[in-house]
């Protein structure tokens, strides 16, 4: 009977509390690391301040320099397969924007260009905030940073070298 009442007392919490649907945003997500950010940022020397704002200014500098090359070659790309299509008088399917029929090579290589540029655009928009452990710690804050950048610039190099690929081996045929 003891084990009973609790069990009982939580389903009727489970039942009638009403759930809370919450969604988060990414937009939220970066609004509360800035947030974080500029409150332990107010801590530091202005020296730490201005080498954070210059880390920072750097970084999104350097992520568009990236993202802007690799948005000229994806439109590149999409430019080099509208001709190809365009040459070879081929009629692309008319689909419904859903169903994909990546067995055919001009789909597919559609599919990966645009998989490849909206890869693009999505690192464009990233914003890199350090995560501030201590003023001591600044040096390993950045450098923990520009491995985020590195990595986040190596998977978006692989989606782009696999949508060239997949292009190239199309023009081969």
């Amino acid at each position: 009977m003891s084990k009973i009442l609790p069990a009982v007392i939580f389903l009727l919490f489970l039942i009638l509390t009403p759930t809370i649907q919450a969604r988060t945003t990414p937009e939220d997500i970066v609004n509360a690391k800035k947030q974080e950010y500029n409150q332990r940022l107010q801590n530091y020397s202005p020296e730490s301040k201005q080498k954070l704002a210059d880390f920072e200014r750097k970084i999104a500098d350097l992520n568009k320099l990236i993202t802007d090359d690799y948005e000229t070659q994806m439109l590149r790309h999409g430019t080099i397969l509208d001709e190809y299509i365009r040459r070879n008088e081929i009629s692309e399917r008319q689909g419904d924007g859903i169903s994909r029929n990546l067995s055919e090579p001009v789909e597919n290589s559609r599919y990966w260009i645009t998989y490849a540029h909206e890869a693009v655009a999505y690192q464009a928009a990233k914003i890199y905030i350090p995560s501030l452990t201590g003023e001591t710690n600044i040096n390993r804050d950045i450098t923990s940073q520009i491995n985020i950048l590195q990595s986040d610039i190596n998977i978006l190099r692989g989606k782009v070298t696999k949508s060239k690929n997949i292009l190239m081996s199309l023009l081969k045929k």
